[in-house]
């Protein structure tokens, strides 16, 4: 009796898997470090106006992920960067004497590259030469034999 109920849920499990996330979720690497610093490069040239040296990339934990509700596959990588602006950034959005910020400018001093619902929104201004902090996470999503990251791109090993 077991045999045969082993047998029919082998096979029929197929039938219920999205096929292009289950071969990622047991075929393809996770996402790397690489990765993650490769994003977060992209990413930083569109937050930020001016260039940028990254000091330091370290990936600090990583989690796996499946939403409940559609059965997507999907990945977290937690890292801290440390990026200095020489020139500064969005200079444009530099607080005036008396700390007002411009129409579309974030006070906040919390820097993210992949803003949520809850990060600062609009611009941020970086004085030049100032140094920069990033804890951050970056969620990944199964996409056929590879991660889709939050810069849009499907990441393969």
């Amino acid at each position: 009796m077991l045999p045969r109920l082993l047998a029919l849920t082998l096979a029929v499990a197929p039938l219920t898997i999205d096929r292009a996330a289950a071969f990622c979720w047991f075929g393809c690497p996770d996402p790397t470090e690489a990765h993650a610093r490769q994003i977060f490069d992209n990413l930083l040239k569109q937050r930020f106006d001016k260039p940028a040296k990254v000091l330091s990339f370290k990936q600090t934990m990583t989690e796996r992920l499946e939403m409940h509700a559609t059965g997507e596959k999907g990945f977290e990588l937690f890292f801290n960067a440390s990026v200095q602006f020489p020139e500064g950034a969005n200079l444009e959005c530099k607080p005036d004497d008396a700390g007002k910020f411009p129409e579309g400018c974030s006070p906040s001093k919390h820097y993210v590259t992949a803003p949520r619902g809850s990060d600062p929104k609009g611009k941020q201004y970086v004085a030049p030469g100032e140094t920069v902090l990033f804890d951050e996470e970056y969620r990944f999503y199964a996409d056929g034999d590879g991660w889709k990251g939050p810069d849009g791109v499907t990441y393969k090993q």
